[in-house]
């Protein structure tokens, strides 16, 4: 039985902008959390390590989640509170040395570059193995970012509660993050919804019909026509998980399915963008000119972007289609509300949802 005692300000805050994080993705958000902790089951993790655990990230485990399902996602679950550690020793620990006091000093010095130049060629493997653990004592690994970053939190000491970003390989040593959990996860998850709305205003959606299908690898071109109207363009769009040779068959896009679509050009060596400006009174509009999704599109600036997604994008209005197209990766160009481009190049997209 779940644990029903009452939920705090923060995990109200949790929920309302986990709700509002996955009603961005249509119902396939890729943040997926496990099954939340029953009080018994965190308060055996406590007793095991000798420590208590942060009110804030125990009401976490107790009324949200037990971590990510997913790798790099934030927190990590309980089941990985030993990764810092495992990772630099290379083999499995126990929860003991979570009840020792953590020391900023200690670990800076285990993982500062400065080690290389006085002690390294003293210690030996037993010492090192020791020195590491010492630095690590009193944390919980909350996310592994991969080539020896972690965040941890502090769980022993009088730096207890508070987050910290530990660098085990790379000479960087300790970072401070968040005094925390509550704080550095509501940011966290602020930063990710913030992402999400910057990539759905790269571009936006618009609503079609399949009129015909070309599998090729993980590549599919498909020719559509806008609902209601006869307009017709083919673009490309790659289909992760369901990999198909050219002239198969698969069951997931089939002509005459309804899909919202989203499109974008984008300068690659291998498909390199030709910009055009034009006059400002030429009348936006967008042709097929080719195979394998070559067209040339005319169409006009009709805002910038509010989210800094880097990389020289901007969106094109097409009146033909009543969307925008997203140009992606031009370099050295500076693009204002009003402008009219012919931009010649691939025209590729995303589905975001389909409907039979």
């Amino acid at each position: 039985m779940k644990d029903t005692a009452p939920k705090s300000a923060f995990i109200t805050k949790v929920e309302e902008m986990l709700d509002q994080y996955h009603s961005l993705y249509d119902g396939n958000c890729p943040y997926v959390l496990n099954e939340r902790l029953t009080l018994e089951q965190i308060e055996q993790f406590e007793s095991s390590a000798h420590i208590v655990l942060p009110q804030d990230y125990k009401d976490f485990l107790l009324h949200i989640g037990n971590g990510g399902k997913h790798a790099k996602q934030f927190p990590l679950s309980l089941s990985h509170a030993t990764g810092c550690l495992e990772e630099s020793l290379r083999k499995t620990v126990g929860l003991e040395y979570m009840s020792l006091p953590f020391s900023l000093d200690k670990c800076n010095r285990c993982f500062d570059d400065d080690l290389d130049e006085t002690e390294d060629d003293t210690i030996t493997d037993d010492g090192y193995d020791q020195m590491i653990t010492e630095a690590l004592h009193g944390t919980i690994t909350l996310h592994n970012d991969g080539c020896g970053y972690f965040i941890v939190m502090i769980v022993s000491g009088e730096l207890a509660g508070k987050l910290y970003y530990i660098d085990t390989c790379n000479g960087q040593g300790a970072r401070f993050v968040s005094d925390s959990f509550a704080a550095y996860y509501l940011k966290w998850l602020n930063q990710q919804m913030t992402r999400r709305l910057a990539y759905l205003e790269q571009n936006d959606k618009f609503e079609c019909v399949i009129t015909d299908v070309k599998l090729g690898g993980n590549v599919r071109d498909l020719h559509v026509r806008k609902l209601n109207n006869d307009f017709l363009l083919q673009f490309e769009y790659f289909c992760p998980g369901d990999f198909m040779l050219a002239g198969g068959y698969s069951e997931y896009t089939k002509v005459n399915d309804h899909l919202v679509v989203s499109l974008y050009m984008e300068h690659v060596s291998f498909s390199a963008l030709e910009l055009t400006q034009l006059d400002n009174s030429m009348e936006p509009s967008l042709s097929h000119i080719g195979d394998r999704s070559l067209h040339e599109v005319i169409g006009r600036v009709n805002r910038l972007f509010t989210h800094d997604i880097g990389g020289n994008h901007f969106p094109l209005y097409v009146e033909g289609l009543e969307q925008e197209i997203l140009i992606k990766g031009v370099k050295d160009i500076a693009v204002s509300v009003g402008d009219v481009y012919k931009i010649r190049g691939r025209l590729s997209g995303e589905v975001y949802r389909i409907t039979r």
